[in-house]
This record gives C-alpha cells, structure tokens and sequence, in this order.
C-alpha cells in the first residue's frame, strides 16, 4: 500500500529542508528499512497557489505498517526536533493514498534505481582511484582509478593538475548516472602544496621527488626548526614541505610574491571540488617542518615566513561545503553533494583504529610508502637519522611514525610472477640477500646505495617476487624494532593481501598478533568514514599465521639481514 506523511513547511524553508533532509539521511534511512517501507520520495507540491506552496508529501510504500511504532521511534523523534525550527507541521501524520499524486518537484533524497554512495578521491603517488562506498553498509561498491604521472617540464617536474582534474570530473559524471553520490571525502600523499593566487595557481605544484630543491639545502637547514619542536627529520628533495616552499619563494621571487594562499593537497582539490579553502593538520604535519604537533600550531619557520596564507585550519573531516553550481551540472552530481575537508593517506588508515578500547595500536600503512604509526605511542624512542618523525592523526595528536618506500622498493625487487612460499624457502635457503635501500626518499636507510647479494644464482621470476617479499618483512620487522610499537599490530593497504609478507611477519614477530585488514579500500575506508561516522568499517581482520616449517630457517637468514645492516 502506498501511504503519505503531509507536512507544511515556512516560507522560504524549502532549501534548508532539503539541506538538513541530507544530512539525516544516512540514519533515517536504516530506520524506515526496519519498518519494511520501500520507495521512499519527498515531493513538493507544485501547486502555485499560496496556500499550498509550502506543502510537503512523503509519499512510500509499506505493507502493515505500524504507523504509531514509526512515529514513537527515537530516530523519527531526533528528525521532527532537528526540523522543528522550519516546519509548520509538528506532529507526523501517516495516510494512505487513493488516488495517485499529481507528479510534483521531487527531493534529491532516496532514487529507488540508485544506491546511495559515499565517493572517495584518493590521489596516490603511483595511482588515482575514485572508490564508491555503500552509503549504509560501508561496503566498496566500484573503484574506478588510472595511473598517476608527473609532467617533466620547465620550471620543475608537477603535478599534471589538469589531466587529473579532467579525468576526476569525467569519472564522476560516468558514476553519476549509476549511483547517488552524496558526499566526496579526499584523501591524498602528503608533501605537496599548491601556491594560489586567487582561484589560479600562481606556481605549478611541484613534485616532491625533485633534487633540485636541494641546492639551497645549507641555506634551508639552517632556518627549519629543530627536530625537538617539529619532529620531523630532515630529508632529501623535496619532502619536507617547507624545504619546497623556501625553495620556490627564493628562485620565482615574483611569482611567489602573488600567492595570496597555500592549500595543502587535499585541500587543493577540496577547494576545486566546493570553491571554499582551507587548512587542515594531518597534511600540515606530515614531515612538513611547518607544524609543531606537541604544541598544535604552526612551527616557528612557518610563523615567520608564510602562516599568514594558510587558510584556517578546520577540523578533519569538517564539511568545506557542497559541490559547485556549475561543476554539480556539469558532471551530473546531486547540488546537494557534500564535499569534505580531506586527509592525508597514511593517517586516513588510522581513522577507522582512533577511539578503540584498547592502550595503544600500531598500523602499519602499505602503498607506494609503508608507514608504521602508533596510536597513542610515545614520542621518546624518535631518532631522526632513522628518518621517524611525529605525524598528526585526525584528532591533531601527535603520533609516532616510521616509514621507508616499501611499495616502490617492492616494484623495483619484484617479477611480474607471483611467489609461493616455497620460492620463499629457496631465498632463505640459499641465502639471497637484498640490502636496503632500493629507493630515495626517505626511510632508516635512505643514506645507502641497495645491493643484492645473489651467492651466484640466478633467480627465477617467482623468486624475485620472493625476494621482495621477503625484504620488505625484514623492513617493517626492522621499523617496528625501533617503535615503540603495540602487542597488536595491523596491516592495512596493498600488504594485507600479501600472503608471503604476513606469513613472514608473523614468524618474525613472535611478540605480537599480526592481523590483516580485510578492509580492500585501505585509506579511502577512512576518509569515507570522516565523512559518514555511521559507516561499518571496524572488525575486519584476520589473523596472520606463522609456517612453523619455515621459522628456524628465517631466524638465521633474519639475523644475517640484521648483522649486515647494522653495519651500514
């Protein structure tokens, strides 16, 4: 039976009421589920006369519906106290329908041929995806993504902002006439920032992996802030975000004299999404040497030099707006869209872990970087040579991290064949060692040239694969080592998945329970869930299990690793 509630609403309210409407939504909907009710519309009556021009049909179908029930529910009485202010009506009013109604304006709530998602923009180094997220459930729905580039021309090797752009507007507009996304969270690598002048960039957006930056390195070092104020240790190219802006404000003087504001990535693309800027900590205090995280404000580098164009700092998560006019017709998004204030990726992995029972929780975060945090870690065992550093979760704690490239050196060891634990066994058999690091950037071996000690074997692909896999466990072994890492340690990102890699872990490190989140969307499950705190992301692990058969052997090939390293 289709039945209708009829609400009058003020004069004028129509816009809020749709806004609020939105908002509510996610919680609202779950409960008319519970109540057996399908098709869910909200119309307003198109009726031009002034009696009826603030008139409001929710019109859905229902078989035995308790009318009552609904109505006491605390959900549906937290929906009438959060309308009060702008509706006539005050009491909810259920009656079924005779006669079909005249169609009339409808709401951009429910669309029966449309599932409600959550997009999440996840702008990697090596990869762009755009994953789509049940809107209830959590649940990724599509993943649509391309290969990330840099474009290697004058001034300095950037950001393609243009290409990306295009390709994030063309992807929407495909997804849109799919599904009803109603909010766009952002999630990105760190270390990059955007000089605006106006709404134009007044510089390209600079790679973070360019040595030119280096040229100014004695000059830089001695202005950045000590480690004991910033922790965050010094790096090579253009890592330090600071580093990066010296570097620019000193060789495009006039250019960098026009920039009016600095947007940190996520908050760059936050801006072209919803035309409002704004700063946020995670990104400002990811080894950028501008933020001091014990003290929860800009170092004294930035305070002298550019924290007057930084916008204000909003809180993670915080709603920037909705999507532009323009752009919300163009790609075919509901007005209503959402759009984020954004996180950088490594600290969005630990989103769905803040607030958990339990004293502190190590993650460690796999991409093109492996970043090993701790939640509610402290910041005693840092040693900047070993390139850890304090980064800032979601809530602006300072939290202690470690990390190396462990994607990168990955791609780098690998074949394109995969490894079976006994190509594993034949690598700790014979005793091939690779010896960091395979990668610049960054990790507690950054300063050294990688090498392969083969014994005069040649390998075939699927032992190269398992001679990646082996080094980057001896890595995130090492790394935790020097943590102050939890009994609990969970793997999230590309390792999770790595069968070879948690075998290997959980036999080095007989000391924790090692879990693999069971979560496929890694960071963008986080950045989803600032976005909707009524996703169901927690609870998805599985524990890794150590081969017995394969231990005694790993220790001695372990300890041979360590005594080599340790000489580096």
């Amino acid at each position: 039976m289709r039945y209708a509630s009829v609400m009058y609403l003020h004069k004028g309210c129509e816009e809020e009421y749709k806004k609020r409407h939105d908002e509510l939504w996610p919680e609202l909907a779950e409960h008319l589920k519970q109540h057996g009710i399908r098709n869910y519309y909200i119309h307003l009556d198109a009726n031009e006369s002034n009696q009826n021009s603030n008139r409001l049909y929710a019109t859905f179908d229902a078989d035995d519906l308790d009318s009552q029930a609904l109505a006491d529910h605390p959900v549906m009485q937290r929906w009438w106290e959060y309308m009060a202010d702008i509706m006539e009506t005050k009491k909810p009013s259920f009656e079924p329908v005779a006669d079909a109604l005249q169609e009339v304006f409808r709401f951009n709530v429910l669309q029966p041929d449309k599932t409600r998602v959550v997009a999440v923009l996840d702008i990697g180094k090596t990869n762009i995806k755009i994953c789509l997220m049940d809107g209830q459930t959590g649940s990724l729905l599509h993943i649509e993504k391309r290969v990330n580039g840099v474009v290697d021309t004058p001034p300095y090797p950037h950001v393609d902002v243009d290409s990306i752009w295009q390709w994030i507007k063309d992807a929407l507009a495909d997804l849109a006439q799919r599904y009803f996304i109603t909010s766009i969270a952002i999630t990105t690598h760190g270390a990059t920032i955007a000089c605006m002048k106006g709404d134009q960039l007044a510089l390209p957006i600079l790679d973070y992996e360019y040595d030119g930056v280096s040229e100014l390195k004695e000059e830089y070092d001695a202005a950045r802030p000590d480690f004991s104020e910033s922790f965050s240790p010094r790096l090579p190219q253009g890592l330090n975000l600071g580093a990066q802006l010296f570097w620019q404000q000193k060789r495009f003087a006039d250019e960098f004299a026009t920039v009016d504001s600095l947007l940190l990535y996520p908050q760059f693309w936050g801006y072209k999404l919803s035309g409002n800027k704004a700063a946020e900590v995670t990104s400002l205090g990811c080894h950028t040497d501008l933020w001091n995280p014990t003290s929860c404000q800009f170092s004294t580098l930035c305070e002298q030099q550019w924290a007057e164009r930084f916008p204000e700092v909003m809180e993670t998560g915080a709603k920037l707006g909705t999507i532009l006019p323009d752009l919300a017709k163009e790609t075919g998004l509901p007005p209503s869209c959402a759009i984020f204030n954004g996180i950088h990726d490594s600290n969005a992995s630990l989103v769905p872990y803040i607030g958990q029972p339990m004293e502190k929780l190590t993650v460690v975060s796999s991409g093109t970087w492996t970043v090993i945090a701790t939640i509610n870690g402290k910041l005693d065992a840092l040693q900047e040579d070993k390139d850890m550093l304090a980064n800032v979760d979601a809530l602006g704690r300072a939290t202690p991290t470690i990390r190396f490239m462990g994607g990168r050196e990955w791609e780098k060891l690998r074949s394109d064949s995969k490894a079976t634990l006994s190509d594993v066994n034949f690598i700790l058999e014979n005793g091939i060692l690779a010896i960091p690091a395979f990668a610049k950037g960054g990790g507690p071996f950054s300063h050294c040239e990688g090498r392969i000690i083969d014994r005069g074997i040649e390998l075939t692909p699927a032992q190269q694969s398992a001679l990646a896999d082996v080094y980057v466990t001896l890595m995130t072994d090492y790394c935790l080592d020097l943590m102050d890492s939890s009994d609990t340690v969970i793997v999230e990102g590309a390792f999770s998945n790595n069968i070879n890699f948690l075998t290997l872990l959980a036999c080095m490190r007989s000391q924790n329970e090692i879990y693999a989140s069971r979560d496929v969307t890694g960071t963008s499950g986080g950045a989803a869930l600032l976005s909707n705190k009524s996703l169901k992301l927690k609870g998805r692990l599985s524990l890794a299990l150590c081969d017995a058969q394969i231990k005694p052997l790993l220790n001695l090939y372990r300890q041979q690793w360590r005594d080599l390293v340790g000489e580096l």
